[in-house]
């Protein structure tokens, strides 16, 4: 990484684009990841090479608040309530995007044409495929790194889960099981992450899908809802997604059920289980003939998987991957091309659903 400095834009000052976290008491204050980077703001905040010099949002209070949070911090930022405005003005090399989740598209590709070299930009990704198109090809088309905050794919375990299946400890992987619960499964806002893990594991194309909605969402033959606010807006969801390397995953999303997030990785020598949220995983595997006794033959060996140690992840790690790719080059674990199967996916079972509920092929 230089000493070059970054010039930075937010665009979508609610939460997860400004919020600024509490921080930790003594004597873990200036422990490394003491203080959670759960916002862009936040995140930014820990480089030493990165100003955000412009912040955007139509709600004046936001930029209010955004500006006595980060004054310490950033006390030249501007506000604004256009952003074209602020591209021009601000000539930024980096644009968060954490606007509502139908609204990332326009702005994307005005930001590629303004000459930004890099975009993070939440998931997800867009809320139709023809959209999430558009953006991957302004950026493509100018040379910006486009990269989409499917947080986990900046958490170590999920790589550490990966590589143990691609390593063959369970088997050639075949089918793929989560549960997602909780008033919040909503398909667009937080079952795009879940999703993104599964296509994650699956290392291939969706090919086909089926799918029902949870009723009153009927008529959803494309997305109607209001960005991700209210979880009575935005769908839950039971589907199935078949990839083109034979892959299987089974999606249960329920708002009626208790909350958490479980993924069941399935082999033909065994399988993996984990919370989506948690610090490890557990490989399960039949016992071999020296450890199997003859009254025993059904034997389970099981061995807790725990990532290695890094000093950051999440959306901190997220920015320092799209610093190094706009210098170096490169690809990134969360790509945009990657964040497209999800939508492909997600628009599928809406396809699905108007067709009956049937077998059908993913949006291309």
């Amino acid at each position: 990484m230089t000493n070059k400095k970054y010039r930075v834009g937010i665009v979508g000052l609610r939460g997860i684009g400004s919020k600024r976290p509490d921080e930790p008491p003594k004597p873990f204050k200036d422990i490394i990841g003491a203080t959670p980077t759960i916002s862009h703001a936040a995140s930014l905040s820990r480089f030493s090479n990165i100003e955000v010099v412009g912040y955007c949002d139509l709600v004046s209070e936001l930029l209010e608040e955004f500006k006595e949070s980060w004054k310490d911090q950033w006390p030249n930022a501007k506000g604004y309530t256009n952003y074209k405005e602020m591209l021009v003005k601000e000539q930024l090399d980096i644009l968060a995007i954490t606007t509502s989740d139908h609204r990332h598209t326009d702005i994307a590709v005005d930001a590629a044409n303004a000459g930004v070299k890099g975009i993070f930009c939440e998931k997800p990704l867009a809320t139709s495929v023809e959209d999430a198109d558009r953006m991957i090809n302004a950026c493509e088309d100018k040379g910006v790194v486009l990269t989409v905050d499917h947080t986990r794919r900046f958490r170590p375990l999920l790589h550490k889960i990966r590589n143990t299946i691609r390593s063959g400890s369970i088997g050639p992987l075949s089918t793929i099981v989560v549960t997602h619960a909780g008033p919040r499964a909503m398909l667009f806002r937080n079952g795009t992450h879940i999703i993104d893990g599964i296509c994650f594991f699956a290392d291939s194309e969706p090919s086909q899908v089926f799918a029902r909605l949870e009723d009153g969402f009927e008529d959803w033959d494309h997305y109607k809802g209001d960005g991700g606010s209210l979880p009575e807006n935005d769908p839950a969801a039971s589907g199935f997604v078949l990839f083109r390397n034979g892959v299987r995953a089974f999606y249960c999303g329920s708002k009626k059920t208790a909350g958490g997030v479980t993924l069941q990785l399935l082999g033909q020598n065994g399988r993996i289980d984990f919370d989506y949220n948690g610090l490890t995983a557990e490989l399960s595997a039949p016992g071999s003939a020296s450890v199997s006794s003859a009254n025993d033959p059904g034997s389970v060996i099981k061995q807790t998987l725990v990532p290695d140690y890094y000093k950051v992840e999440g959306i901190e790690a997220g920015y320092r991957e799209l610093i190094d790719l706009i210098e170096k080059g490169g690809s990134s674990v969360s790509p945009a091309r990657e964040a497209r199967k999800t939508v492909q996916i997600m628009l599928g079972f809406l396809k699905s659903q108007q067709a009956g509920s049937i077998l059908v092929d993913v949006p291309e």
